[in-house]
């Protein structure tokens, strides 16, 4: 009678095979799993920081979109850049939030205060010191130096990590509201300086931004009283008074932005969101050559704002000087396609 005993082996061995072929699919399918959701959550990341393409505007609003030579244009970003610029007490303006030399709408220091050029009042804290505490004011600082760093998702994530733990953190509002408008994603913004000028309605710098994101939306009437009341309280801020001068630009009151941002100007010589208005402000009105100054201070200032050396191009047109307007034009579409 043959032996059984070989035949139990190799079934044993069978079942031990199979056994390690599972347990080692299990192994791959768990490392799959962890690869994808790796990648889904880098990609999330990523979507999260990525800039829209810029908008063309409408001549009589914004300069966001102007004419080029016959019937051509040439779409130009809403946003300036502000290159130097680190916010004050941690709170970030519309204008800071971008690398150096970039074009933006935000504000700290508050350009939109999301401009950087312009310094805002700084405002009593006090009687938010029990949600500022040392360790939230070392997560401020973290968040900051991303947004510094570039790394604007990880920055969102950790300003909404600080107000799940302190809802009324007007710092930590204010500064994600700026980071929402600066990725053009408005009424996430809104709800933001919304909520943070609900908690604290005399902080300027709030005000100030929550003010501008309305002005750029076009909501005029809302941003004006929000600015109003910045000024009722600070009314000496060049921030403050910038806002007011955008606003009256944006709104086609060209005379009245005129006072307002050259008073700035005469204020702050380093305002380079305040000169580019001006030198726009000045542009409409027709004085042509008080426009060409202001502007090239702005671009001295603001060395890759692509809407100031396009209109400087139609200013040296104007002038008949078809070198100087043609290398405008040039660099213009260059920073433009960057």
């Amino acid at each position: 009678m043959p032996s059984k005993g070989p035949t139990k082996k190799s079934v044993a061995e069978k079942e031990a095979l199979e056994e390690t072929l599972s347990t080692t699919k299990k192994k791959v399918s768990t490392k799959k799993a962890a690869e994808k959701k790796q990648r889904e959550k880098l990609a999330a990341a990523e979507a999260q920081t990525e800039l829209l393409p810029a908008k063309g505007e409408d001549l009589n609003d914004d300069p966001g979109q102007q004419e080029i030579g016959e019937g051509t244009f040439l779409p130009l970003s809403d946003r300036i850049s502000q290159e130097d610029a680190t916010p004050s007490a941690e709170m970030l303006s519309p204008k800071k939030i971008r690398s150096s030399d970039q074009e933006g709408t935000t504000q700290i220091a508050v350009e939109d205060s999301y401009s950087q050029d312009l310094d805002i009042t700084d405002t009593d804290d006090a009687l938010f010191s029990a949600e500022n505490s040392p360790h939230q004011d070392e997560r401020l600082g973290r968040a900051r130096d991303l947004v510094q760093e570039g790394q604007i998702g990880n920055a969102i994530e950790l300003y909404r990590d600080i107000l799940a733990d302190s809802p009324r953190n007007v710092k930590a509002r204010n500064n994600l509201g700026v980071l929402y408008d600066e990725l053009d994603h408005p009424e996430l913004a809104l709800e933001q300086f919304e909520a943070a000028e609900s908690i604290d309605p005399q902080n300027v710098e709030v005000l100030v931004n929550y003010g501008s994101a309305l002005g750029v939306l076009a909501r005029y009437g809302e941003a004006e009283h929000l600015l109003l009341r910045a000024v009722a309280i600070a009314p000496n801020s060049v921030a403050v008074r910038a806002s007011v001068g955008i606003l009256s630009f944006r709104r086609g009151a060209y005379a009245a932005a005129e006072l307002e941002l050259r008073w700035v100007c005469e204020q702050d010589r380093e305002s380079a969101r305040a000169f580019y208005y001006y030198g726009e402000t000045l542009n409409r009105l027709g004085r042509f050559d008080e426009a060409l100054i202001a502007l090239e201070r702005a671009t001295v200032l603001q060395p890759r704002n692509s809407r100031a050396f396009y209109t400087l191009g139609h200013l040296y047109d104007r002038k008949h000087m078809t070198e100087e307007a043609a290398l405008m034009y040039r660099q213009a579409q260059e920073l433009h396609r960057e």
